[in-house]
């Protein structure tokens, strides 16, 4: 059984457990926010062999599940084993952490990530599309022999080279093989801190997914935007290489999911994040949020709602 905003375009990015607070998962949906993506960390779940803490992710998507959300769940990091390297028995090791999640979570979760980032050294140390390319296969065999009905989607990209940056990566999973072992192509086009029109740079970043996928036989998949964002700590940090204000933050949002979504391929897109993870003024990562580290509304959450309230297609 799936809720009921499978078919919703709209998405956003919720911070591990966060959704274990009903009150998270209940604004997302008064938000009219469809889908959710929920981490799936291994080292948090299971930090030493055969040791499971469950808790507060199986409360995060009952919640989640409870307001109607669509959840997709993005397996990411390592733990006690680590499957980067390309090691035979740690990609073992790691697709039996697979099998279990899907088989604890395959009545509410249908589509899984795999990874974060794995073009970016920050969350694959020394990547490399050879060794991604054998922890892709494993997840997809482990979690469709355990839920043949699932659908895999490739780690979402970051590119290289900030916000003029494109691809190439996606070009090397193919090289590698990893072409039959994915169902969703996955990217995060930021721009920040330039708005997604600025020398059409959101517009550049689709069109070179698109157009590598159709130059490797692969453009019949469905695409997903799974990050997308900007910080709006601009007021608060003149100095942000990053930030943009909290007005142009809803500004930019609002014209960024007409771009994408105007691409029939691109079939959802994912706001980085729904809430402000910290409040340090001089830390862009902790500004993302469509609401403040309180829950306060940011205008970024009332330009969403009001987005996908007057949502055509």
């Amino acid at each position: 059984m799936e809720a009921a905003g499978t078919s919703s375009s709209f998405g956003v990015c919720v911070d591990m457990d966060e959704c274990k607070d009903g009150k998270i998962a209940r604004l997302i949906g008064e938000a009219g926010i469809g889908w959710v993506r929920q981490q799936i960390r291994w080292d948090i779940i299971e930090p030493v062999e055969g040791e499971f803490h469950w808790e507060g992710f199986d409360e995060a998507i009952q919640n989640e599940y409870k307001c109607g959300l669509q959840a997709f769940g993005q397996f990411h990091w390592k733990s006690w084993s680590d499957p980067t390297a390309g090691d035979d028995e740690a990609i073992k090791n790691w697709a039996r952490f697979v099998s279990l999640t899907v088989a604890r979570y395959k009545d509410k979760i249908k589509y899984w990530e795999v990874w974060n980032e794995e073009d970016f050294e920050g969350f694959w140390p020394s990547p490399s599309a050879d060794n991604y390319v054998k922890l892709l296969r494993a997840t997809y065999e482990a979690a469709k022999k355990t839920d043949p009905d699932c659908k895999i989607i490739l780690g979402g990209l970051m590119g290289w080279g900030g916000s003029y940056t494109y691809f190439p990566f996606l070009d090397e999973v193919y090289k590698n093989g990893g072409k039959d072992y994915f169902d969703i192509v996955a990217f995060h086009p930021y721009t920040m801190p330039h708005p997604p029109s600025k020398d059409n740079l959101l517009r550049r970043k689709i069109d070179d997914v698109l157009e590598r996928m159709k130059n490797n036989g692969d453009s019949g998949k469905p695409v997903w935007i799974t990050e997308l964002g900007w910080p709006s700590n601009k007021l608060v940090d003149p100095a942000s290489d990053r930030g943009v204000t909290p007005a142009q933050q809803a500004d930019y949002l609002v014209e960024a999911f007409k771009i994408c979504l105007s691409y029939p391929q691109i079939k959802k897109v994912f706001w980085y994040g729904f809430r402000d993870v910290g409040v340090m003024p001089g830390d862009s990562e902790h500004h993302y949020g469509l609401l403040g580290n309180g829950l306060e509304p940011k205008p970024s959450y009332r330009a969403y709602m009001e987005l996908i309230s007057k949502w055509k297609r």
